[in-house]
């Protein structure tokens, strides 16, 4: 009986790793995608984002069978503002300080997650996965070249970032908390619905037609699709079948992706600490996957 309970929590958690590495994939398209966009304003790409995922998951819960009623609970409004928050404070971040603030202040969340896995979910980390996860973000860090005194950087800006991983960090703990109180596409679909619902009103204050063509359409449309519509909704799922923190460093890997994808597409080489700095996010992925607890999950898969 053990052994077969060990089998199941140790096939549930490399689903969650699976489907943690595909959500990090689908999020590397965030920022090669976002470039490709502009001039549509930030308020403008977000809404669509939201919309087209809110659809992706619609789609999915009506495939499913399940009931929608979950998008009037006042919990999954708050759930939505945190959404948005993280997308809104993202590409205030973005457009204020510099990038390299931005992604190393942004994915300072593991830690946060770590905390907050310890303290609200009762799930504490192992010690050799608080290394794993300070590790991953100090790779992270490195990769992007931070450095407290680069020109460009705003203190408003590096606020924003910081507010984002934060909001980050509470929608990936919140997606664990309520993994069994109801079904996936349901939940996906009401934060979803109401995080675009708040992006209305900015969004239509900012509209601009003359921003808008083919290539920015099809840019949005994936971002929409494929990094929030799949990356999210897929990150949710790993959620449901491992502890926080494996599924959140591991989609800290975005930043390696996009890192590869703006070479690809931009010729942007990364350099010597670049590299060095995407080994030690790999090790310390590793590290936290590698040391999770072996104990069984009730609620993983649902």
């Amino acid at each position: 009986m053990a052994g077969r309970g060990a089998d199941a929590l140790t096939s549930s958690t490399r689903r969650a790793v699976v489907l943690s590495a595909a959500a990090a994939a689908a999020f590397s398209l965030g920022a090669p995608l976002s470039r490709l966009a502009a001039p549509v304003s930030a308020a403008e790409v977000t809404l669509w984002r939201l919309g087209l995922a809110t659809l992706v998951a619609y789609g999915l819960a009506r495939i499913s069978g399940v009931s929608l009623a979950h998008i009037r609970e006042r919990r999954t409004a708050i759930l939505g503002a945190t959404l948005y928050a993280h997308f809104l404070l993202f590409t205030l971040a973005a457009q204020t300080t510099t990038t390299a603030h931005t992604l190393a202040l942004v994915y300072g969340s593991p830690a946060l997650v770590a905390l907050g896995s310890a303290v609200i979910l009762r799930e504490p980390p192992r010690a050799m996965q608080v290394v794993g996860v300070l590790a991953a973000v100090a790779g992270i860090a490195i990769l992007v070249g931070f450095e407290p005194a680069e020109s460009g950087a705003t203190l408003g800006g590096d606020l924003a970032a910081a507010g984002s991983g934060a909001a980050l960090a509470a929608y990936v703990l919140a997606g664990r908390y309520y993994r069994g109180a109801m079904p996936l596409p349901a939940y996906v679909f009401a934060v979803y619905g109401w995080a675009a619902l708040l992006a209305l009103p900015y969004a239509v204050v900012s509209f601009d037609a003359g921003a808008y063509d083919g290539g920015r359409i099809v840019a949005i449309a994936i971002l929409g699709l494929v990094p929030l519509g799949l990356g999210h909704t897929l990150l949710n799922a790993a959620l449901r079948r491992a502890r926080a923190t494996i599924p959140n460093v591991i989609t800290t890997q975005e930043v390696t992706g996009g890192v590869i994808l703006g070479a690809l597409l931009y010729g942007e080489i990364p350099g010597p600490s670049a590299v060095l700095g995407a080994l030690l996010a790999l090790a310390g992925v590793i590290a936290v996957v590698v040391f999770g607890r072996a104990e069984r999950d009730p609620a993983a898969g649902t």
